[in-house]
């Protein structure tokens, strides 16, 4: 499934969004406004005043949803704290420790990370508005956690190398054709989270295999720190293709002008989570229970996607322009302990395979 290089920027209504206003078709799609609908929580967190997002959004995100809620929930401050994920955890991990609860709602995208917190109490199970319009694929059953949107984790390829993306590879091991040897590039899994998720889903999916990925060691790769990079290398000609690149970045890009393109292979596409979650214990509970139901709410959702180039799990959320909906593509289901024993282990024999010492 190719994304038309055309739809990749994202239309007028994401600058609505980023404004804080909601795009006409949002509003009138729904008789009620989201203050309106939660009026009973908005005057139950106005008691609280305040609550606390932890989140590793990227800034434009945060802002586009700080300005949405001062101009719809004023008497309920939100405090965000942004950190990259690999802090975050540490720092929640650390509060904990010392016996603090700090955060009200906390957004990470590591499902392990949160089923563990679970376990060990940390969470309050709350089941939102429309949990039940989102699918069993995004949620936790007991509402431990909700996913609102997702990244694509998809091919990617410089469109001036390629004006007919028809001789582009359709399945992960065409990548190894010696015709494309020295001319692929991939964010190293022991620094991009998100090249590690894929490479530990395909092979417990058993997509692919070691077999698989020491055919990769002999293609020459060019490995970058992260995505971002590996976006630059790419649209400089440095390197033509890569089978990895988040969406994310690649919007990012097109909006600049930049010539990059995301593709979806025949196996399909992984992609990361957006999972929020509920603090037990946290300073400002009706706050954090008004604050996860605008999130995760329609309308919260097609805020935070077109603000972040992210695809919404809610059925009644349109995707930014020149993304797919989830239903239309074959999403290759993901659930690994990332960054835990088994990436450990993953990492070591890679550095094997690729004879990195």
């Amino acid at each position: 499934m190719n994304l038309d290089r055309r739809t990749l920027i994202k239309g007028a209504a994401s600058a609505l969004l980023v404004a804080g206003a909601a795009p006409a078709a949002i509003s009138a799609a729904r008789a009620d406004t989201l203050p309106e609908r939660f009026a009973s929580l908005y005057e139950a967190a106005k008691k609280d005043g305040a609550v606390v997002f932890y989140t590793s959004y990227r800034q434009e995100t945060s802002t586009a949803v700080l300005d949405f809620w001062r101009k719809n929930f004023p008497d309920v401050k939100l405090n965000i704290v942004q950190k990259q994920t690999l802090d975050l955890i540490p720092s929640i991990e650390a509060e904990k420790a010392a016996g603090r609860t700090n955060p009200d709602v906390v957004f990470i995208s590591q499902r392990f990370i949160l089923d563990g917190w679970a376990k060990r109490g940390y969470i309050m199970p709350y089941k939102v508005r429309d949990f039940d319009k989102i699918s069993d694929k995004y949620k936790d059953p007991n509402g431990n956690y909700v996913a609102t949107a997702v990244t694509l984790l998809a091919a990617a390829y410089n469109p001036k190398k390629f004006p007919d993306p028809s001789v582009l590879p359709k399945k992960i091991t065409d990548f190894l054709d010696p015709k494309w040897k020295g001319r692929i590039v991939f964010a190293d899994p022991k620094s991009a989270a998100s090249q590690l998720t894929w490479f530990q889903t395909l092979l417990a999916q058993k997509i692919i295999d070691w077999e698989t990925i020491k055919g990769f060691a002999k293609q020459d790769f060019l490995f970058t720190r992260g995505n971002a990079e590996s976006v630059r290398l790419l649209v400089a000609g440095e390197r033509d293709l890569s089978p990895l690149i988040s969406s994310q970045n690649v919007i990012t890009a097109r909006e600049r002008g930049q010539p990059i393109e995301n593709y979806i292979l025949e196996e399909g596409v992984v992609v990361n989570e957006n999972l929020l979650s509920i603090f037990a214990g946290g300073p400002n509970p009706n706050g954090a229970k008004l604050l996860i139901e605008v999130l995760t709410s329609a309308e919260g959702q097609e805020l935070v996607g077109n603000a972040g180039s992210y695809i919404p799990t809610h059925p009644d959320s349109n995707p930014p322009k020149g993304l797919p909906r989830l239903q239309d593509i074959k999403v290759i289901e993901s659930d690994e302990d990332i960054g835990g024993e088994e990436s450990q282990k993953f990492l070591d024999q890679f550095d094997i395979v690729f004879n990195r010492g």
